[in-house]
């Protein structure tokens, strides 16, 4: 059984994180994560997540033995993480976004002496998609890109780190990225590739958290036994397709 720490266990998606795996009997929360100063800090799971079975209650340090670091939580409190993550030297599955490019450099490091897996979006469907569009790109005469994203107010960064690496990946500029933030829940990625004689559209939709947080759990069993290194989600997309 896999055992992982969960950063950002308090959260939305450590919540779907937590659900997902009381309905996988081959992984196992062992550590709930929190910041120092959450409020949540040493209430029980159950309190926060009232669909969850776990026994656990919030902690700011791993207390509980596991096999790696799985982080959802926001970057607010970036150099205390990096000295955890220095003082277990676990791997560490990244999902944070926002970063700045110092900071990024800084997780991406941790990969010299652990196995880091830096993974913006956690949708293996996502990120099959990235795999075709720089395979069209590749095959066709491109002229221009678009890249659209939306997502709920509430998310703090824009663009998304997924339409930033999604321009990474095709090899645009960033800064022409449309963001758009309103009250709905829909959240989707819109790429436009757009040829002298034709254009396509690809969008992709996340209908919900599970998507993410199964795509996680499936990440955290192709990784935790991996020798250190730099990963990323073509790592695992290339394993599973070619």
């Amino acid at each position: 059984m896999i055992k992982i720490a969960l950063l950002g266990s308090s959260g939305k998606m450590g919540c779907a994180v937590l659900e997902q795996v009381d309905a996988d009997n081959s992984v196992l929360i062992s550590n709930a994560i929190v910041r120092s100063n959450s409020e949540s800090l040493g209430m029980d799971v159950k309190s926060v997540h009232s669909k969850v079975k776990t026994e656990l209650k919030f902690v700011d340090y791993p207390n509980q033995e596991f096999d790696l670091f799985l982080d959802f939580s926001t970057n607010f409190n970036l150099d205390e993480k990096i000295k955890m993550f220095e003082e277990f030297n676990k791997p560490l599955i990244f999902c944070g976004t926002g970063l700045s490019d110092l900071d990024e450099k800084r997780i991406k490091s941790l990969s010299l002496s652990m196995p880091v897996m830096f993974a913006p979006n956690t949708s293996i469907g996502v990120n099959a998609m990235i795999d075709f569009l720089k395979r069209m790109k590749e095959s066709l005469d491109v002229i221009n890109i678009t890249i659209e994203e939306k997502h709920h107010i509430s998310k703090i960064d824009a663009p998304s780190g997924t339409a930033i690496d999604i321009s990474n990946q095709l090899e645009t500029a960033a800064d022409e990225i449309t963001s758009i933030r309103d009250q709905t829940v829909e959240n989707y990625h819109k790429i436009g590739l757009i040829c002298k004689n034709e254009k396509f559209e690809i969008t992709h939709f996340g209908l919900n958290r599970k998507l993410y947080a199964e795509g996680a759990i499936n990440i955290a069993k192709w990784f935790y036994q991996k020798p250190k290194n730099l990963y990323y989600m073509q790592t695992l997309i290339k394993e599973i397709y070619e």
